[in-house]
């Protein structure tokens, strides 16, 4: 007698699938690390979009809004005119570092608004797993990821040279005392206070820096995983892919 090859057979062992095995179609959930990472890049993209339009507007009217400062502090009685002149030397000082740096800065607000509008994107987005929002996210931690870097150390550099300014300043406001009676352990006080201030501010703008590089190369490695990707795939694709 003949035997069926179709037949079911309950001592035979099912006959599996023949290619490799893609796992199931996404179900449209998003991993807990995808949700913070999106989460994340959404928080900072808009804080970078807020500082780069008001330090846009800033680089624009601060000169004017200088001078409107020390004419309303021309005015305030009381004042001793040697420390309005200390406070106006210092003003101008530190408007002169702007302007030593305007191009950098100029062009360190371009690519923080381009960077920013990518992360809130993107990170939005991912956030629904649309596939144009992985992608655009990609863009927005590679693009973002070197500017941190670089745009750290041009605020390094700023900081260090505000802070020698505001050390001359305290010099000018000592000296312009009464009898110059400060006595020379406040002095050195004073001194050690914006030499710590100093270093706190480098040393704050540098952990800042390298948590957010860390961020955006987690995510540009994390966005990259197979099991992150499947998730982005359309749901006809992924089912075609799978059968």
């Amino acid at each position: 007698m003949s035997s069926d090859a179709h037949s079911f057979d309950p001592y035979r062992s099912p006959s599996l699938p023949e290619g490799p095995y893609s796992g199931p179609p996404p179900t449209g959930r998003r991993p807990g690390l995808l949700t913070t990472l999106c989460v994340l890049c959404i928080v900072l993209g808009a804080l970078g979009l807020f500082n780069s339009l008001f330090g846009g507007f800033m680089l624009i009217v601060g000169r004017q809004f200088q001078q409107f400062v020390m004419k309303s502090q021309a005015q305030t009685p009381g004042v001793p005119p040697e420390m309005q002149e200390a406070q106006e030397k210092m003003q101008t000082e530190i408007y002169a570092i702007q302007e030593k740096y305007l191009w950098a800065l100029g062009g360190g607000l371009v690519f923080r608004f381009v960077a920013s509008a990518l992360l809130l994107v993107g990170g939005i987005g991912a956030l629904a797993l649309k596939p144009w929002g992985r992608q655009v996210l990609i863009a927005g931690c590679a693009v973002a990821a070197p500017f941190v870097m670089l745009d750290a150390i041009l605020q390094s550099l700023i900081s260090m040279e505000n802070m020698t300014v505001m050390n001359s300043y305290m010099e000018r406001i000592i000296q312009a005392s009464p009898a110059n009676q400060t006595p020379e352990k406040l002095e050195g006080f004073i001194r050690g206070i914006f030499g710590f201030i100093k270093i706190v501010s480098i040393a704050v703008l540098g952990l800042l820096a390298i948590a957010k590089i860390a961020l955006y190369i987690f995510g540009l490695i994390y966005l990259h995983k197979p099991h992150i990707k499947v998730l982005f795939q359309p749901v006809n694709a992924s089912l075609a892919s799978g059968s």
